[in-house]
């Protein structure tokens, strides 16, 4: 990976490719209430309705566009929120909806996403369950007709167990055209020198030499809400170490960021952290990898 020889200053403006608005008055998102899981204590500070509005004046106007992740608004009618962010975003954004990849509605419910031009890709959360989903057959079905109708896959699950990653990448050899999107890679094993941190690395490593698969630096708050830029700082150099430049996007996970520091801040983080690479690099992180993975186009 190419280090810049002198300073610059860092790039102003930023496309964020993992972000969540609430509508509570007009969604379900059952996740958010306090009697259901997760049953995190401070689950409180983020539950409360989030605009577009609010984003943008977070960011102090310097967002250029952003990529919607699915928060629970229907996920029984995946295309309530897409309607809901078409009626209410007037800023350059594209859409990863919800999917049960193993539920039996999952062809029909591809189809219909589809037709939304700003649809432009699915979630569903693996989790701990990554390496059974990833293997069944219904699977496997829907993700090869998800890339028949020319949309990408976002996958969130733990990079470092083997066996997840060696089903991903069987998806990802039976579909050629198959776009994934890794969230949350910053959430790394905990001690760099594990031999779970190394495995980690490796498979970004194999994932990345696909060229179908790109990693998003998310999710910092879900491993430690009181983590700290040197221990970022660390696992970005690896992470950019083990895959190409031209697959790693950083990315919020606004508004759940919040519980660590202000959206502004956040991204003045990740700047400064960017500031020892090129600047073309530097604008990939930024900006330009994130439209190329969503096809967002500001």
């Amino acid at each position: 990976m190419t280090v810049k020889g002198g300073a610059v200053e860092p790039r102003d403006k930023w496309v964020d490719p993992h972000i969540h608005l609430f509508a509570l008055d007009k969604g379900h998102y059952d996740w958010l209430k306090p009697s259901n899981p997760p049953y995190w204590p401070d689950k409180s500070q983020i539950t409360s309705s989030r605009t577009e509005t609010q984003l943008r004046l977070a960011s102090h106007n310097k967002l250029r566009g952003f990529v919607h992740i699915e928060a629970g608004f229907d996920n029984e009618r995946p295309w309530r929120e897409v309607e809901f962010l078409t009626q209410h975003c007037t800023m350059p954004f594209k859409s990863v909806a919800c999917i049960n990849v193993t539920a039996n509605s999952a062809i029909q419910h591809i189809s219909k996403l589809a037709r939304y031009s700003a649809v432009v890709g699915v979630r569903h959360i693996l989790d701990d369950d990554a390496y059974d989903i990833l293997r069944s057959p219904k699977t496997r079905h829907s993700l090869a007709y998800l890339s028949e109708q020319g949309l990408s896959f976002d996958a969130q699950f733990d990079v470092s167990n083997a066996q997840a990653v060696s089903a991903l990448l069987r998806v990802v050899e039976s579909n050629p055209a198959l776009k994934v999107i890794v969230n949350h890679t910053a959430i790394a094993p905990l001690d760099m020198a594990s031999r779970a941190f190394q495995n980690w690395q490796q498979h970004i490593q194999l994932m990345s030499n696909t060229g179908q698969v790109a990693f998003k630096f998310s999710g910092l708050e879900m491993q430690d809400r009181n983590w700290r830029w040197q221990r970022a700082n660390s696992v970005f150099n690896a992470l950019v170490d083990a895959a190409s430049g031209q697959n790693v996007m950083f990315a919020s996970n606004y508004p759940l960021s919040l519980w660590r520091m202000p959206y502004i801040a956040l991204w003045n983080g990740f700047k400064q952290m960017a500031e020892r690479y090129d600047s073309a690099l530097q604008k990939a992180w930024l900006t330009d990898n994130a439209n190329k993975w969503y096809c967002l186009h500001n």
